[in-house]
């Protein structure tokens, strides 16, 4: 192992971002990630469940975390601001659980983590992933920043290119790529016990371009898995540097799969008569008008409007299990053309336990296999197509170990106890 990093031990974590179990398989069976298919028989990897729901800030907490998101209080990229309907987007600094990084008897170099900006100060480096708007805030300690801009460092893809060109997204994805390679190579020279890095360009590529890995003949379909042999190149590269007792685990935080269809959950409680909204759908959350039972947040979080929450409440205490009951019955019988659209509709107290149980959404569903589930404020209709062709899955995320057993069926929450062994 290079760099000043003494006899111990090292634990190396390679996060990629929803890749499903299956795709890294096929690649690695196809020789087309050979350092990952040369790991896979050196060590063990299985499908891991991702947390519910399904996206990557909530996994991702709870990855770090080891605890699940009735612990460490991240439910969705979005919330509303106590006691309104506006919108505000948690950071790290709304996580309530502490990550791995906050043992100060280890020494760490975490890069590109998503949703844990503003970086914290820990013992040793920090680079924030997505979503991190400023880059000077996304860095610990200060100096880092001057590296990173020496280098142009990309926190992340400029993804609105996809909706332009998706050339121009994919050579965008391969630049940053390119810069995340270079950071990682420059800070495993610091002096570090535990090195972290996630790459996120797989997910932007898997959204915008899952038809092109499931068709061979997709005009994208060569550059698609051009940028997972990158990947693993990078992996390779990383591999040849760790000692011989050194302990790799890579992982995934969810899967991915291609999109048969959006569905727009407002605009089934508003055709039930369950949602009112006014004529300002550009006011998001703030249209909701008085009458109102539930609403839906990204991307299948099912909120009561109660009476001692929200502006404009309608449901008493003593109406809640009623008016939930009639909602389970409205997503449950959701179809589209003949087929169930919804997989399972969750009661929060079903798949949460923890402090921040009572902030939970009310009702949280799982979409059966290829709908998309949306809970924007702005819609025509239930169903609908856009420029997306991936969307996240919950059983298919994967986790490897070189050198420690895995768990039977491992969830994202097991991740924690394989960094602090």
């Amino acid at each position: 192992m290079t760099g000043n990093h003494g006899s111990e031990p090292k634990k190396v974590i390679i996060g990629i971002d929803g890749v499903p179990v299956d795709l890294i398989r096929d690649l690695a069976d196809r020789g087309r990630m050979p350092n990952v298919e040369s790991l896979l028989s050196e060590g063990e990897m299985s499908a891991m469940r991702a947390a519910i729901p399904e996206i990557s800030n909530v996994n991702w907490s709870s990855i770090v975390t080891g605890k699940n998101p009735g612990e460490h209080g991240i439910f969705g990229f979005t919330d509303l601001i106590k006691g309104t309907y506006t919108i505000n987007f948690p950071d790290r600094r709304a996580l309530k659980a502490s990550p791995f990084w906050e043992d100060e008897e280890r020494r760490y170099v975490i890069l590109n983590v998503p949703a844990m900006y503003p970086a914290p100060e820990i013992n040793g480096i920090f680079v924030s992933g997505f979503v991190s708007p400023q880059l000077g805030k996304a860095v610990s300690p200060d100096s880092t920043l001057n590296v990173l801009e020496k280098m142009d460092y990309q926190v992340d893809v400029d993804s609105e290119k996809a909706h332009k060109s998706k050339r121009l997204f994919l050579d965008q994805l391969f630049e940053t790529l390119e810069k995340r390679e270079k950071a990682y190579k420059h800070f495993w020279e610091e002096k570090w016990d535990v090195f972290m890095l996630v790459f996120t360009g797989s997910d932007r590529l898997e959204h915008f371009l899952f038809d092109a890995y499931i068709d061979e003949e997709h005009e994208y379909h060569e550059r698609f898995v051009e940028y997972f042999e990158e990947v693993d190149r990078i992996i390779g590269d990383i591999v040849d540097r760790l000692g011989e007792d050194d302990e790799l685990v890579m992982l995934s935080d969810h899967g991915m799969e291609l999109i048969k269809e959006n569905v727009n959950l407002n605009k089934v409680l508003e055709d039930e008569g369950i949602l009112k909204t006014g004529n300002k759908p550009s006011e998001r959350y703030r249209n909701i008008r008085e009458g109102t039972k539930a609403f839906v947040l990204d991307p299948g979080r099912v909120y009561l409007n109660k009476k001692d929450k929200y502006p404009r409440g309608k449901v008493g205490k003593d109406e809640e299990e009623v008016f939930l009951d009639e909602i389970m019955d409205v997503f449950e019988e959701l179809v589209c053309d003949g087929e169930k659209v919804i997989e399972e509709v969750h009661r929060k107290d079903e798949i949460y336990f923890g402090e921040e149980v009572e902030r939970a959404p009310d009702l949280v569903l799982t979409p059966a296999s290829g709908y998309n589930l949306k809970g924007s404020m702005r819609y025509e209709d239930v169903f609908e197509q856009n420029v997306f062709k991936g969307k996240h899955t919950l059983n298919d995320a994967f986790l490897y170990s070189k050198n420690s057993d895995l768990p039977e069926e491992p969830k994202v929450e097991d991740v924690r106890n394989l960094i602090d062994d």
